[in-house]
């Protein structure tokens, strides 16, 4: 398993990354490493390490491209929890 990177000066000077990070909280799935590398690679971005993606999540590196696939994630996994509610409530 991979070391992460412990960085206890990070931070969130930019209101959106914040907004993000808090949204990622609620919505972003237990299984969500490899489905952000799913998203990234649709992009055409080189695929980052496991490591990097879980550090971006832990908020002890900032990649802005990370980020952006982890709330696309996230936002999917809302959609689909709020259509399987819909669906199953007729």
């Amino acid at each position: 398993m991979s070391k992460l990177i412990n960085n206890n000066n990070f931070k969130e000077d930019n209101s959106h990354n914040k907004k993000a990070y808090e949204f990622i909280d609620k919505h972003l799935p237990v299984t969500y490493v490899d489905l952000t590398i799913s998203c990234i690679i649709k992009k055409g971005h080189p695929v980052p390490s496991k490591a990097l993606i879980r550090n971006v999540r832990n908020k002890t590196i900032l990649r802005n491209d990370i980020l952006l696939a982890l709330v696309e994630v996230a936002h999917e996994n809302k959609e689909a929890i709020e259509k399987i509610k819909l669906l199953t409530s007729q």
